[in-house]
């Protein structure tokens, strides 16, 4: 494959990756190019296409693979406050200001919703965010953490609670001490925190979503979609969150360009939006 994906084939590794930035909104400028390349390489070989102009070609003839290569080119891990960066936003920006503007119009309410929550550790980051945030205040608010998915395999498995005791060191130190119990080699999240999650099915393009949201953490579900679904989706988002609610996408995924001015970026690096 080293032979076949030479420097003389990287302009065309370049067009490549610009289609499926058009096709599907996946932002890949925040990985090397020999990164992508390589995984790139995994879907060539797989079909045993020598090039990227014929893999861009079959791509176009053949929208079923753009879920294997996505999955090729993404590290889709699911994890407990994933990506550091856009978690220490929605701890020292998002939420503040969001408790602040609550306080300032009296609302005691606060609804927060995880859209492709898989096994849910993102539903439940949020959950632990907002109780820290809150402090000693927290019995003056009512919170919820609606977090739904398609898979109703990984939803039951999000409803125990309970986890590999490996993927407790994602959680910051001071967290892990106050809202899990461990036993043996796993853990489990404890009840103050479970409380406020509630998990269920839902389908983005057909169902009735939850409304007057605060925060939607959707991340990685994006690239998924055709650019006119994530349009679409970006919508149902917009009206589900009420003014002054806060979006947050995937570190690859951009906003839709028709929907750009409904909302003001708080951090467009890390995909972080206000609604306008």
């Amino acid at each position: 494959m080293e032979d076949q994906t030479s420097v003389a084939d990287r302009g065309d590794a370049s067009k490549l990756i610009a289609q499926i930035e058009r096709e599907r909104g996946l932002d890949l400028s925040h990985y090397r190019l020999s990164y992508v390349e390589r995984r790139l390489g995994t879907r060539l070989r797989a079909l045993d296409i020598p090039t990227y102009r014929q893999y861009a070609a079959y791509l176009s003839e053949h929208a079923e693979e753009y879920p294997r290569l996505l999955d090729a080119v993404t590290v889709n891990v699911t994890d407990f406050f994933r990506d550091p960066p856009v978690w220490k936003i929605v701890r020292d920006e998002v939420l503040p200001a969001l408790l602040k503007h609550k306080a300032s119009c009296g609302q005691r309410v606060i609804r927060a919703w995880s859209a492709g929550c898989a096994t849910g550790e993102e539903a439940y980051s949020i959950a632990m965010a907002l109780t820290a945030a809150m402090g000693d205040r927290a019995d003056s608010y009512m919170f919820s953490v609606t977090a739904t998915d398609l898979d109703p395999i990984a939803l039951r498995s999000a409803e125990t609670a309970e986890y590999d005791f490996a993927k407790a060191e994602h959680i910051p130190p001071h967290d892990r001490m106050r809202f899990i119990d461990v036993e043996d080699r796993r853990f489990k999240i404890r009840p103050e925190i479970r409380e406020h999650v509630r998990f269920r099915k839902l389908n983005l393009f057909v169902d009735e979503p939850p409304l007057s949201l605060d925060l939607i953490m959707c991340r990685n579900v994006f690239i998924y979609f055709s650019r006119e679904q994530q349009a679409r989706i970006t919508g149902v988002f917009h009206r589900a969150l009420a003014r002054g609610g806060y979006l947050v996408l995937g570190r690859t995924e951009k906003m839709p360009a028709e929907w750009a001015s409904s909302f003001e970026p708080v951090s467009s690096k890390e995909r972080v939006y206000r609604k306008a």
